[in-house]
């Protein structure tokens, strides 16, 4: 499966089988993506989740979403049906919206980011959280993690999370607050956009707006990064980054439309501050900004999306999605 959200606030769901199986038996060419599933929305698509199990069991098949001013949907990939909504209040009684969503390593939890708190939800238990943390004591404490939650990724120990402020944090599995940091105002600490755990679940990545790079961390000495990789890419639009398969490279989308391989195995993440500034293996993907970039679980097959907003471009280049074969043969939308 495939999910790709647009800017008219709707989610489409692509099936890929057709390219995995062209990909499996050898066959080369492109064909074309149709959408099966078009989930629109009545306000903007704040983030969305895979379920982490998903098979060929139709029970298995769903995702998590998170829309403005409404509550947390469990939705059905076949039919977009929702199956069971989750709801987090303040302490005013308002509903409040998730601005970050993200399943447990196990499948049985619904991660939350708030304005002001982490949630978890049980999956099989409709309604409000089983847990809801502040993430800071007051408006005006210089305690706890500052800012709005802007994402989260699990592993199989711990949550991470991150703040539009340029903070991270680790949490236990109940939500508490381990500890809190922040990303280098060298590195561009004006608020964190992506957040992954490597293969390893040691290293945890980020990306933030308008900075050039990507930095690693060890959670076993936060002090400093270990690994910092360039990518060109100045803007307040979210960049995705992923890492391949085989677990073994950080793919990273550009502004200029290109999609970089950094070999983590070329990564000295024990020598701090390792920044790497060569450019590795790429591909001329897209002819605007990489936006999107996802990585299938078991194939080298990768999905990428262009397309950023334009207000004085008379000509901008077309918006596209796009699964790629390691190496380079791609199937066009």
């Amino acid at each position: 499966m495939l999910a790709a959200s647009t800017d008219d606030s709707t989610l489409r769901i692509y099936d890929v089988n057709t390219q995995v199986t062209q990909y499996a038996s050898g066959e080369h060419g492109m064909s074309p993506l149709a959408a099966y599933t078009t989930i629109a929305h009545a306000g903007t698509l704040l983030g969305f989740a895979w379920y982490p199990h998903m098979n060929r069991d139709p029970a298995a098949n769903c995702f998590i979403e998170s829309v403005r001013d409404h509550p947390l949907h469990l939705c059905d990939t076949q039919t977009g049906k929702v199956r069971a909504s989750y709801s987090a209040y303040d302490a005013y009684d308002t509903l409040m919206s998730a601005t970050a969503v993200a399943f447990s390593h196990d499948g049985t939890s619904i991660y939350a980011g708030y304005a002001t708190h982490i949630g978890r939800f049980d999956v099989h238990r409709e309604g409000p959280p089983v847990e809801l943390t502040q993430t800071t004591p007051s408006r005006r404490s210089r305690d706890g993690l500052k800012g709005i939650v802007s994402c989260l990724a699990t592993n199989n120990t711990h949550i991470a999370s991150a703040t539009l402020s340029g903070q991270l944090a680790l949490h236990t599995p109940d939500t508490q607050i381990a500890c809190v940091w922040r990303v280098p105002v060298e590195y561009g600490g004006t608020g964190v956009t992506h957040l992954r755990w490597a293969p390893n679940n040691i290293h945890v990545w980020a990306a933030s707006r308008q900075s050039e790079f990507i930095v690693a961390w060890d959670i076993r000495d936060l002090r400093a990064p270990c690994a910092v990789v360039r990518r060109p890419g100045r803007t307040m639009q979210r960049m995705q980054f992923a890492f391949d398969a085989s677990g073994r490279h950080l793919v990273v989308g550009q502004a200029d439309g290109r999609v970089v391989l950094h070999d983590l195995n070329a990564l000295d993440c024990d020598q701090s501050n390792a920044l790497v500034q060569d450019d590795p293996n790429s591909v001329q993907a897209h002819g605007d900004l990489v936006a999107g970039i996802s990585s299938h679980p078991y194939y080298p097959l990768l999905a990428t999306a262009s397309g950023q907003r334009r207000f004085c471009d008379p000509n901008p280049a077309p918006n596209c999605l796009r699964v790629w074969s390691v190496p380079a043969q791609y199937y066009c939308a």
